[in-house]
This record gives C-alpha cells, structure tokens and sequence, in this order.
C-alpha cells in the first residue's frame, strides 16, 4: 500500500526536506503551509508525487474543511518562533500566538488526521520539537521554549492513546541551518560563534533532520513515544 504522508509548514525548510525524504522514497507528499509561493515552488521540484494546500494549522475551519484523503503518516512540523521578547515583557497575548500555531495547530491537525487517516501498516506521526523544549529556549523566547516544551509532553500522551495502531514520536532539532536563522544570525561572525557552542563545530541541516523524520515515520516499528535529539551533541 502506498503510503501517504501530510507535512505542515512544509514550504521550506525542514518541512520541505522531509518531503523530498518521503517522495524519495516512493510515498506520497502532501504539502500545507500558509505561503502559496513556498508551496508553488515545492510542487514544482517535487512534481506529481506532492499536492499542496494553504492551510493555517491555526485556524479550526480550515483544518477541519481540508482534505486528508488517504493520508496515513502525518509530520507535524508547522510552527512559528516569535518575536524575542524579554521575560518582564512577556504578556498572555504574545504566549498564545506561539501556542495557537505550536501547540494548538498540532492538536487539530492530529485529530483530523486521527479522524480520516487510511489503515496502513506503518502508520506513524512525527511531532517537531526541539531542544528549546528541554533548555527552555535562547533569552527572549521562553514562549517558543514552552510550546516546544508541551509539544513534548503531547508527543507521550498521544503514543499511548493511539497505540498500538499509530506510533508517535517527536524530534528535537538544536540549531539548524534553516531561512528562519536568516532572521537570528544577523552577525557576521554569529555563525561562526554559534558554531563554538556545538561540539559538533557545526549547524545541522534540513536534511538531516529530515532523515530522521523519514526513519521513524518508515523503519521504527518498535519505536513510539520517543523524543530524538537532532543537535549534535548540543543540550
């Protein structure tokens, strides 16, 4: 049986790398983001074996009027790092917009998937974290840090509730070389500096993580309930 597997905020980044994993494979992509662009080009490289929608995980309506025909994996990867906003100005407002599109999204989107999956026999969900979940996150974002933090906690409770029929596993990337560090390593040397704080001297990339995405979506039939450190030896 053919799988196929929904990635959100998969229009680049990790979420595109781990689809260009699963097309290599053989399966199927679907593809959710809220850039039209990002996705554009994505169903562009990947062809026929990707369909793609604008979907803001955020938004209840949308989730629940998408289509989900026959998906059988799910990559909860669409999320969302915030402003920095020190911790004295840290308010409700700021913390529910992490939370609506981390936490909140990956709950509706697992539930619809939940809903309308297709029985197959390596059902899986990939939830992603990061080691912001454990470390609480770089000053400025204990909002992010939190979010990823509950994304680990929902990750456990979902392996029970839905096993023995769907594994759910989460990975949590340390630094990894995405667009959204653009935004981050403004620096010229802050790569370079960031790079020190890693005994693996190195940012990891989309593609790695995807990788592991890949392996526990397919080829961990006895792995559930896990949370995998993609960080380089970084806590």
């Amino acid at each position: 049986m053919t799988a196929t597997v929904l990635i959100t905020g998969a229009g680049s980044g990790i979420g595109l790398a781990t689809a260009r994993a699963v097309v290599a494979r053989g399966a199927q992509a679907i593809l959710w983001d809220v850039s039209r662009p990002a996705l554009n080009a994505a169903r562009a490289e990947l062809g026929e074996a990707a369909r793609t929608a604008v979907v803001d995980v955020s938004d209840a309506g949308a989730v629940a009027s998408a289509d989900l025909a026959g998906v059988t994996h799910l990559v909860n990867n669409a999320g969302i790092l915030g402003q920095k906003v020190a911790w004295t100005g840290l308010d409700a407002e700021h913390l529910k917009a992490i939370f609506d599109v981390n936490v909140i999204g990956l709950m509706l989107v697992t539930q619809a998937f939940a809903q309308a999956r297709m029985a197959h026999p390596t059902a899986a969900i990939v939830n992603m974290s990061s080691i912001a979940g454990e470390n609480g996150g770089g000053p400025g974002f204990a909002a992010y840090g939190a979010s990823k933090g509950a994304i680990m906690a929902l990750t456990r409770a979902m392996a029970r509730d839905f096993a023995p029929d769907i594994r759910v596993n989460a990975l949590a990337p340390g630094i990894i070389d995405t667009p959204i560090q653009d935004t981050i390593l403004t620096a010229p040397d802050a790569r370079d500096r960031v790079a020190e704080g890693i005994p693996m001297a190195r940012m990891g990339t989309a593609d790695e993580v995807a990788r592991a995405a890949d392996w526990l979506l397919f080829d961990a039939p006895y792995v559930t309930g896990e949370i995998i450190r993609i960080a380089g030896g970084r806590r």
